[in-house]
């Protein structure tokens, strides 16, 4: 309980911190997983309408029970617009570092560009970091969800994607990405003679091909509009993996607006791995209301619903009710246990003329909840 309190206060006064901070700063948010990561980077575009180069300091406030509260500060270079298309994405280039009270951290650097009006957009992440965390076991009965044993994980990342816009399409883009992993994981097997066999510097190199659409009408308060991704990631020797898997994750998200100021937001997710998949990558349902390891295994599927209201000029609320599933296989993936979370939070518009929300979440789930100060929205 002392616990839960000190992690409301921590996010309480990151929060008051930042809606203090004078209107007109510019806030990015990076995920706590890899790949959610390098994808929410895209979504740091057109803070400033100067056809310039700017660069921009960006504290990021951090609060969430997989890694713990802390801060997160990055660099960020806005590039001059490469598109006389005003609906064109705005290149973005950066530097981050992180760190929180769990004693875990990341630093690395980024860019994500397009060219040739929106024809083409790429992205390139690379970075290094440590995390201490808790391993739950597999699957929603491992019998380690009330004792988990903590571990650490080391790695270097890089990851990058090529898209091309479909020809005769306005929203459709098709491409290629490629990530590779370098982890160390550590933690005490005499605990538990059960725990997954683990490997020094064990090495993941993965080739994808994947599809997107997207049709929101702003990618940092959607209103309106859907956002479809599809990615299918091969693993194998070779192409320099020490593993041999397959992987496959996929979302669709869609925004319908009943008025001027209230929003339903829907999201779909499925995760599959089929494989010799090392434990830290299999599909992990991601639901506010415990940390993001608690239910993993080799398949995934979750629901989310949230409402959007913002009844004042720059504040608003959200409610929300997500449930999921984690199974051995797809076939049975209805045959588990439905796990359910539920919860609301707080929005503050940061600034004037761009739908960036800080906000201040608390997710309940059976006898768990959590806090999470988040900047753009979960979806």
């Amino acid at each position: 309980m002392i616990n839960t309190y000190n992690r409301i206060i921590k996010a309480s006064l990151i929060l008051v911190l930042l809606i203090c901070i004078k209107p007109g700063a510019s806030f990015a948010s990076i995920d706590d997983d890899v790949a959610e990561m390098s994808g929410r980077v895209g979504n740091i575009k057109s803070l400033n309408k100067k056809q310039q180069g700017t660069w921009l300091p960006v504290p990021i406030p951090i609060s969430n029970p997989t890694i713990g509260s802390g801060l997160q500060l990055a660099l960020l270079y806005l590039h001059p617009k490469t598109s006389a298309d005003p609906t064109a994405l705005n290149p973005t280039s950066g530097f981050m570092g992180m760190y929180t009270d769990s004693n875990s951290w990341f630093t690395g650097g980024f860019h994500d560009g397009n060219w040739k009006d929106d024809l083409y957009r790429f992205r390139v992440l690379a970075g290094s970091g440590k995390f201490n965390l808790d391993f739950f076991g597999i699957g929603n009965n491992s019998g380690l969800e009330e004792n988990p044993i903590p571990y650490s994980i080391a790695s270097d990342v890089i990851f990058s994607q090529l898209l091309r816009r479909i020809p005769g399409s306005k929203d459709w883009y098709l491409g290629v990405r490629y990530a590779g992993t370098r982890s160390s994981v550590t933690f005490d097997k005499e605990v538990n003679p059960e725990l997954p066999t683990v490997t020094g510097n064990a090495i993941t190199s993965s080739l994808a091909m994947l599809s997107n659409y997207d049709s929101r009408d702003n990618n940092y308060y959607p209103a309106q509009g859907s956002y479809f991704e599809f990615v299918w990631a091969l693993n194998d020797e070779a192409i320099g993996s020490d593993f041999n898997f397959k992987k496959l994750n996929a979302f669709y998200s869609h925004y319908l607006s009943f008025s001027k100021n209230a929003v339903v937001a829907l999201q779909t997710r499925l995760d599959d791995a089929n494989g010799d998949v090392p434990f830290y990558l299999l599909p992990t349902l991601r639901l506010r209301g415990f940390p993001a390891g608690r239910y993993k295994d080799n398949s995934m599927i979750s629901g989310h619903l949230e409402w959007r209201h913002k009844p004042i000029a720059r504040w608003g609320y959200v409610v929300f009710f997500e449930a999921g599933n984690v199974a051995d296989t797809i076939e049975n993936i209805f045959q588990t246990e439905t796990i359910i979370a539920y919860g609301g939070g707080v929005r503050r518009q940061v600034t004037q003329d761009k739908k960036l929300n800080l906000g201040l979440d608390i997710g309940i789930s059976g006898g768990d909840s959590a806090i999470y100060v988040n900047i753009g929205e979960r979806f």
